[in-house]
């Protein structure tokens, strides 16, 4: 009865959401990944390319802001691609006057 039987169990209400062993982010990027490899009629190639991305993605997210892929997208995608909130200027205007 050693071990981690059960699977991850999380110690808080504000822990993120797990499919296996990735966080969602991670596992949206392997699922769409291994999803376009058999398109393709390469399953394997899908599921290592998926992995390794999953994997790269999980390594350069280590120990930042659980949000990181929504800053990271809002900050390199064109201003007018989301709803732009009152608060913030776009991303792309880097200089302020006043």
């Amino acid at each position: 009865m050693g071990g981690d039987e059960t699977g991850y169990i999380p110690k808080s209400l504000d822990a993120q959401e797990r499919f296996l062993w990735w966080e969602m982010d991670q596992a949206v990027i392997a699922i769409m990944l291994i999803g376009m490899g058999v398109i393709s009629g390469s399953m394997l190639l899908g599921i290592a390319a998926g992995g390794l991305a999953a994997w790269q993605y999980g390594r350069l997210k280590a120990g930042k802001h659980p949000k990181f892929a929504v800053h990271a997208l809002y900050w390199w995608l064109p201003s007018g691609l989301f709803v732009k909130p009152r608060v913030t200027p776009p991303s792309d205007q880097r200089y302020f006057l006043g």
